[in-house]
């Protein structure tokens, strides 16, 4: 103890007495955030209540905790709260069963294995777009959600099973994150056994969408059907002993899946159609891009390669706009971090949007400009400035399915429609678990001149 109120402690916000800086940081996490690492330096000391949180801004710190030392640390009290509702999947899990998960869940999203869903991707978006019209004003954020929740759905569960199930889960997977958003905003002292209406209405939807799930196992358990979706690969993976997933882990997986499959494409992309509507000019070299590579037909997997233009887009708007904003961790194992010392028990901070705004390693960091991510410029940073699907052993073992997933969306919508923000529409960030626009992202349609969309084929053939 006596080590403990002499080991020298970082400089930072001193907050209000028992609280800290709680109340500061709720009002704004991001601007919060970034403003504490230009103020106080690499790393800055966060008092939370009781709790003291480690805010990491050099990127050598930020990669030591994701990757080198990884070991020394564990998820953060945010996610760890998550458990009531993922189980044990691969974001919460620890030690050697999430090591067992891990390498039992990998080979389902082998490239390989991603490249045969592109079909279920591009089909979705033809299915939505479909019912869209000119002219009309849509809720892009909502629309955006409901179309990567059926990829994800029919890419885990196939179109007989996914067909009429989405609903239930769709309805529990926004109360898992309304519950914890509440949560967050008492800072987790609130017990999730209290019978207040947020934790009553959360344990309903959360029995509801179980017995969905669970049903669909015990189905496919039966089946002699053939299928390639991935809850075969899940109920067919073995351990080195011949093991496999009990229903519970299938559960927790499945759940975890969906829940961070498409929830972080679906903000991407909507932060990536208002970026696009403030800034035309990029737009342009969009359609420009997908006149040439598409020539009028439909996107497929083969094709994400050469939409280079489009990919630097979701790059650019992921640094600025990362789904998942930031992340904590807690120190197991004591670890020295730069010119300090933490303990077990202490918390780092791991901050997307502060890292990816950083104009040590960004030109014009508050700049929307796809074209930075030229010339190999992403393989040129510092490993823990840019990371929006984490880093190390942890990091997302849904990038490639995202990115081609965005990617696929983006040209798919951009061929046929064009979207323009609502000039009343108010944009207003809502961090929680993700980073989320607070009153949605409403845009008007524009559909394409088909002659234009088809990069004049008519004329150009005579």
């Amino acid at each position: 103890m006596q080590f403990q109120s002499l080991r020298r402690l970082p400089p930072g916000p001193k907050g209000v007495p028992i609280f800290g800086v709680l109340f500061d940081y709720n009002q704004d996490p991001t601007g919060f955030s970034l403003r504490c690492a230009q103020e106080f330096g690499e790393i800055s000391l966060l008092p939370f209540g009781p709790l003291n949180v480690y805010l990491l801004s050099n990127p050598k710190h930020v990669s030591e905790v994701l990757s080198s030392q990884s070991h020394r640390f564990v998820k953060g009290v945010s996610i760890q709260s998550l458990k009531s509702s993922l189980g044990e999947g691969l974001l919460t899990s620890e030690g050697e069963f999430w090591k067992r998960q891990r390498r039992l869940t990998q080979p389902a999203f082998h490239r390989e294995r991603i490249f045969e869903y592109g079909s279920i991707m591009t089909d979705a978006v033809k299915t939505m777009i479909c019912r869209w019209r000119n002219g009309e004003v849509r809720d892009i954020h909502s629309d955006m959600m409901h179309l990567t929740l059926l990829i994800v759905a029919e890419a885990l569960f196939s179109a007989d099973i996914a067909a009429g199930k989405t609903a239930v889960i769709e309805s529990a997977l926004e109360a898992i994150l309304v519950h914890f958003s509440n949560q967050l905003n008492t800072f987790f002292l609130l017990p999730e056994w209290m019978p207040t209406p947020d934790n009553i209405q959360f344990w309903q939807k959360l029995q509801q969408m179980d017995e969905v799930i669970y049903d669909i196992i015990q189905q496919r358990r039966k089946s002699t059907a053939v299928t390639s979706d991935l809850l075969t690969m899940l109920l067919q993976s073995e351990d080195e002993d011949g093991a496999q997933m009990s229903d519970r882990e299938i559960r927790d997986e499945v759940v975890t899946l969906m829940m961070a499959g498409h929830e972080t494409t679906a903000l991407a992309l909507t932060w990536t159609w208002m970026l696009l509507a403030q800034h035309p000019e990029v737009e342009e070299k969009l359609h420009e891009e997908i006149q040439v590579v598409l020539q009028g037909r439909s996107p497929t997997a083969d094709d994400v390669t050469h939409l280079k233009y489009a990919t630097w887009i979701i790059k650019e708007s992921m640094r600025l706009y990362p789904p998942a904003w930031g992340t904590s961790r807690q120190v197991i194992e004591m670890v020295q971090l730069g010119d300090y010392t933490l303990e077990p028990g202490d918390t780092v901070f791991l901050n997307q949007w502060v890292m990816h705004r950083d104009p040590r390693f960004f030109e014009r960091p508050e700049q929307f400009n796809p074209e930075r991510w030229d010339d190999g410029f992403e393989q040129r940073l510092p490993r823990g400035v840019y990371f929006p699907f984490g880093d190390g052993p942890r990091s997302c073992i849904g990038k490639g399915f995202a990115m081609m997933e965005a990617v696929l969306i983006l040209v798919a919508i951009a061929q046929e429609f064009r979207l323009t923000l609502e000039p009343q529409h108010l944009i207003e960030l809502q961090p929680s678990v993700t980073l989320r626009p607070k009153n949605g992202m409403k845009m008007s349609l524009q559909k394409r001149d088909s002659q234009k969309r088809n990069g004049n084929a008519a004329g150009s053939s005579t």
